[in-house]
């Protein structure tokens, strides 16, 4: 099991070029907004997303049926994938953190440039990630990454337009006057805890899912 995820942390040796180019070409533009949070925050993000990643370059080279032949069971096979993505969280948010540091130590950047708010974000976009994760998983282990990116843009279009037709048909924007300041207020005192609990639940069950999924599956 410990190579399935060293396997797919090899993802990186392919893809550090590109992950570079991002980081210097994001770190000018924040330079020149002055505001560092979309370089805190997008190699994290970038490093969260290996987990789909890995799954397309499985289906690619066909390493599923590979892995099939190997002594393990599916269930070792779909914890592997999920202790691999926990990795990758704690990595990122160790990466975000180097980052936010260097920032304020070489740049010296004004508090709206760099603060500590920022570091809250990024926990928060970790957490968001992982419950982006939770839902990709089991569909993926169900019908594969082609069949997969079908099934949640018809759920991502169905979303849509439900709550499109009920906007337009109540009004419900002009009817209902919306208090963001509150809104905010709740989000900075409780959001982390919302999100990082239903990261946790929605995780879970994920795992569970996937692995009756992925015994259901033939390669």
């Amino acid at each position: 099991m410990r190579g399935l995820i060293i396997k797919d942390m090899m993802f990186f040796r392919t893809s550090w070029k590109s992950l570079l180019i991002t980081f210097i070409g994001t770190l000018l533009l924040s330079i020149a907004l002055g505001n560092y949070t979309l370089a805190v925050c997008v190699v994290p993000l970038y490093i969260m997303s290996s987990g789909i990643n890995t799954f397309q370059t499985d289906e690619f080279y066909n390493t599923m049926a590979y892995t099939l032949s190997y002594p393990l069971t599916r269930k070792q096979i779909v914890l592997a994938k999920y202790i691999f993505t926990l990795v990758m969280a704690l990595i990122s948010i160790f990466i975000g953190a180097v980052i936010f540091t260097l920032i304020h130590i070489i740049i010296h950047p004004g508090y709206y440039g760099l603060n500590i708010n920022m570091m809250y974000n990024l926990l928060l976009l970790e957490a968001a990630a992982i419950i982006v994760d939770s839902i990709f998983y089991p569909i993926i282990y169900k019908y594969g990454c082609e069949k997969s990116r079908l099934v949640l843009l018809s759920i991502v279009m169905l979303l849509l337009g439900v709550g499109s037709i009920i906007s337009v048909s109540t009004n419900v924007f002009h009817a209902i006057k919306i208090d963001w300041e509150a809104i905010i207020t709740f989000v900075r005192t409780y959001g982390i805890y919302i999100v990082s609990t239903t990261a946790v639940v929605m995780y879970t069950i994920s795992y569970f899912l996937s692995i009756l999924f992925y015994k259901k599956r033939d390669y």
